[in-house]
């Protein structure tokens, strides 16, 4: 797992900037987030920017960051309790991390 070090300070963490609903903001996660956000904007085809900004007009109040690892979390249990991915093209799987991870507000 690359990155988890850092000592006392704690994990490293990479800041990263990406586009949110049209505006630009600056992240901070460790390598291993920022990895496997990554392998999902493949496994979805979307985009980085895409992916956060639907995360972020679901997350309400939460921070940003956390609603990012909370989905990313979601994603994976999603696709085990699936028994694996959709090889082919956008799966629910995506849909349905959202939902349980950053639900929207009624």
């Amino acid at each position: 797992m690359a990155g988890t070090g850092g000592g006392k300070e704690g994990p490293i963490l990479v800041c990263r900037n990406v586009k949110v609903s049209g505006r630009r903001t600056s992240l901070r996660m460790e390598p291993y987030i920022w990895d496997s956000l990554k392998e999902i904007c493949e496994r979805e085809r979307l985009t980085l920017n895409e992916i956060c900004t639907q995360i972020d007009g679901r997350r309400g109040e939460a921070n940003l960051t956390a609603s990012i690892r909370v989905f990313i979390v979601s994603y994976y249990r999603t696709a085990i309790g699936n028994r694996g991915f959709a090889e082919d093209g956008p799966s629910p799987i995506l849909r349905r991390a959202l939902d349980d991870a950053v639900p929207l507000e009624d």
